[in-house]
């Protein structure tokens, strides 16, 4: 099978998904659109212009992670003490940390699979969630599935973690570009330093993971791959 094949297969298992699990009919009904619109080519977003990346639209905010980011490591190390804090339902799961790092390797897999484009978060989970059947026999669903009673559960927990994933990297990478940029050190939370090093860890050395901020509660994810920045530190406007 082709990779146009499969990624139609993920795409209509996405699709379905959302018939299943979201709450608003008006999205129901429209499910093939809802997630289609939110598949986005990279170039309607931004452009790699001498090194950096330029918006190639209204954006508000761009988060970037990958080892070649300037002083990551650094930053890295200066972590806070603690314990993994997620939401309600992760809190409770007998194995939150295992699953963090399960669902983070997927979410690069799923991004590195779909290359050249950017996945909203409204529709992230419901892609991630096919391409595991698809491409990985649903092995690491299934470990949210040994925690959770049933799927419409899976598919709020799954919503609940790309939350906190999106959150820890974009306060991460603004206490970052702080830091460098003002001098001014906001130490990263334990649960930040968690989840960044964890996509470090999946992320090959030609990689960056991007998040664009493109309107309040909107953010888009993609794998940048073989384009060398000489700016790793953006800050818009």
């Amino acid at each position: 099978m082709s990779n146009t094949s499969i990624m139609n297969s993920i795409i209509e298992g996405a699709v379905a998904k959302v018939r299943l699990f979201e709450p608003n009919s008006l999205i129901r009904e429209r499910a093939d659109l809802f997630i289609k619109i939110h598949i986005v080519p990279m170039e309607q977003l931004v452009r790699v212009e001498r090194g950096a990346l330029v918006p190639t639209a209204y954006i508000i905010d761009l988060s970037l992670i990958g080892p070649s980011v300037m002083r990551i490591e650094d930053y890295l190390k200066m972590r806070e003490d603690g314990s993994l804090t997620l939401g309600r339902k992760l809190g409770k799961a007998r194995n939150k940390e295992q699953l963090v790092v399960n669902y983070v390797e997927l979410i690069i897999k799923a991004l590195r699979f779909f290359n050249g484009y950017f996945i909203c978060r409204h529709v992230l989970d419901h892609i991630v969630w096919a391409y595991d059947e698809a491409l990985n026999n649903g092995a690491t669903i299934r470990l949210f599935k040994n925690e959770f009673k049933d799927d419409r559960e899976v598919d709020k927990a799954l919503n609940e973690l790309s939350k906190h994933i999106i959150a820890s990297i974009t306060d991460f990478y603004n206490g970052l570009r702080t830091w460098i940029l003002n001098n001014e050190l906001k130490r990263p939370s334990y649960t930040q330093y968690f989840i960044i090093h964890e996509i470090l860890r999946r992320l090959l050395p030609n990689e960056n993971l991007v998040v664009i901020e493109a309107n309040e509660d909107y953010f888009y994810l993609g794998l940048l791959r073989d384009v060398p920045l000489t700016s790793t530190i953006i800050k818009l406007g």
